[in-house]
């Protein structure tokens, strides 16, 4: 049975599946607008092509404690059509975007949020309770003693988890969310039928950059 949050909607063939990796800082960062620290965006991007489909993955991690190019970064590759999947990754992403874009330097991010058309589609936590998250330890806090200035995230490399990996995992976690997705309109009679037929692409991609790998 499909969710209501899926089923008018229905399958779109063009998609672009969202994952935010952050990390934990102390409760002196309780005040700003996310506690959690944005770290790490990773993309995986469906498209129709000819007969088939095109798979594709991007990952960004933060390396020298500028977070707004991260968000910089999503902007230039958020997609202007199509559905855009995501899931609770500590908030929901929406809600955690919202809490860190500026919208006059991200407008493509703030439409894609706004949902006019219906395109964002977050799948509810009993969908992905078993996805797997790349573990992030905590970030200790970098204040010093009190009394001290307020709170700015501090974020150095060398406390960050390896970027290649990181950027690696998050790539492999927003693929299998998509398919997550994908899944979720149910077990299909007709072959032909576009999730069925996206799916089974996958699955060759997926064979394939393992061989590869």
């Amino acid at each position: 049975m499909l969710l209501d949050t899926n089923e008018p909607r229905g399958f779109e063939p063009i998609a672009t599946a969202i994952v935010l990796r952050t990390v934990a800082t102390c409760y002196q960062m309780c005040h700003h607008p996310d506690d959690r620290a944005l770290i790490g965006v990773g993309l995986f991007t469906v498209t129709p092509q000819d007969d088939g489909y095109r798979f594709a993955s991007h990952g960004q991690v933060l390396r020298d404690g500028d977070m707004p190019a991260l968000l910089d970064w999503l902007e230039q590759r958020i997609p202007q059509s199509g559905a855009i999947i995501s899931w609770d990754s500590w908030w929901p992403v929406t809600r955690r975007l919202a809490a860190l874009i500026d919208p006059a330097l991200h407008p493509r991010t703030v439409a894609a949020i706004a949902d006019p058309d219906g395109r964002w589609r977050d799948l509810p936590r009993s969908m992905t309770w078993h996805m797997e998250q790349a573990p992030v330890p905590a970030m200790p806090c970098l204040c010093g003693p009190a009394p001290h200035p307020d709170c700015v995230p501090e974020l150095p490399a060398a406390l960050l988890p390896d970027p290649a990996e990181a950027e690696h995992t998050m790539m492999r976690e927003a693929a299998r969310g998509w398919a997550c997705w994908a899944n979720s309109f149910g077990d299909f009679d007709d072959h032909e039928h576009p999730a069925r037929r996206a799916l089974a692409a996958f699955r060759e991609h997926a064979g394939e950059v393992r061989q590869a790998g």
